[in-house]
């Protein structure tokens, strides 16, 4: 019980009682070092790009303001890096998914303002290794 082990202690020289306190903390330095010190998993990326139907500037203003909500919201998560439309000609918008998985880009596709509307006309998600730039 604690009264015993407080006589015990009591009957312990007080350097003894103080290396055992140091050999506690020196582990749980040890452990919190130990535990830091494990490299973090780099991000890993997914492209997604969206085809377009032919006159999508046209067709696409009924469905703007949802199809740029749902990036932004995507965004402001910390899922979507970055994304737009290719210019000259515009016939694909691109996203840079983060630490996500290919299920969670699709129902992302698939809840689109512009797909569901038949802006769309295809897409592919692709894995996206980043040499230079990815911070």
């Amino acid at each position: 019980s604690t009264a015993v082990s407080r006589a015990v202690l009591g009957r312990v020289s007080p350097s003894l009682r103080t290396v055992r306190r140091h050999t506690v903390r020196a582990t749980a330095a040890r452990t919190r070092t130990v535990m830091s010190a494990a490299p973090a998993a780099p991000p890993t990326y997914l492209l997604l790009t969206l085809d377009y139907v032919e006159d999508i500037l046209e067709k696409r203003d009924p469905y703007r303001a949802d199809h740029l909500a749902g990036a932004k919201a995507q965004h402001d998560a910390g899922k979507c890096v970055i994304a737009g439309a290719l210019q000259d000609p515009v016939d694909k918008g691109v996203f840079v998914f983060k630490d996500c998985d290919e299920a969670y880009v699709k129902a992302f596709v698939e809840s689109d303002a512009y797909y569901k509307n038949g802006l769309v006309t295809g897409y592919a998600i692709r894995p996206w290794m980043i040499v230079v730039g990815a911070d």
